[in-house]
């Protein structure tokens, strides 16, 4: 068993399912291990793991967090009951970057403009139900929301079409719920049963200089932070 919060998941999605428009963190790099051990640490030139984007072990896929985890703060996978053997050859693949956009709080006040734009995952509401007496596991219904934000003078031009302010905002909300729509069972079986809302328009925030909208939506989890 491992802890892990619901928001790193999330997180680890959005980045391995979205394109940064500034690149900070889309450097793709593979590395191959030798079986016979349970973690493996990643090792990426420059820089930090942003998202595993596949790991096989002797070329079968292994499905994330069912099969393996990651450890974020250490930068290592870590497989659960199945530990690949001697002979097994282990592939990790992974996006990485010495700067990211994606994270699990809000953005500093301090933040540059080159910091923009940028999403941030938040738990704002929830509900719990022991599935039976005692011991027995809790499952857990987790509002999360998910906040974008855009500078009014970065334009970004994404497939020959320039986006910028809250024109951007909206464009980046749009593509994160086509995300879940179409690759939500990534998080299976940690997060399930999504519920999505709407994308919502906010003021524009006048202490960061920002256009920003924000995304919520419902996920169930079993004994929250367990993995």
């Amino acid at each position: 068993m491992a802890t892990i919060s619901p928001k790193n998941i999330i997180v680890d999605f959005l980045r391995k399912n979205l394109i940064d428009p500034r690149s900070r963190a889309e450097n793709s790099s593979s590395e191959e291990f030798d079986g016979g051990g349970t973690e493996f640490l990643l090792t990426p030139s420059s820089g930090k793991i942003s998202a595993i984007t596949g790991v096989t072990v002797n070329g079968a896929d292994q499905t994330k967090w069912k099969d393996y985890y990651i450890n974020f703060q250490n930068q290592k996978i870590i497989f659960f009951s199945a530990t690949p053997s001697g002979t097994d050859n282990v592939d990790v693949t992974y996006k990485y970057g010495t700067s990211n956009w994606v994270y699990p709080d809000k953005p500093l006040t301090t933040l540059g403009k080159t910091s923009f734009p940028r999403i941030n995952i938040l738990t704002v509401d929830g509900t719990g139900e022991r599935l039976g007496q005692y011991n027995s596991d809790v499952q857990s219904k987790i509002l999360f929301q998910i906040d974008i934000w855009a500078t009014e003078d970065y334009v970004a031009t994404i497939d020959g079409v320039k986006y910028e302010g809250d024109k951007l905002v909206e464009y980046l909300g749009l593509k994160i719920i086509e995300m879940f729509r179409s690759n939500v069972d990534e998080m299976h079986p940690v997060l399930y049963n999504y519920k999505p809302g709407h994308l919502q328009d906010l003021p524009f925030n006048e202490d960061l200089q920002v256009h920003h909208k924000v995304f919520q939506m419902e996920m169930n989890t079993i004994n929250v932070g367990e993995i």
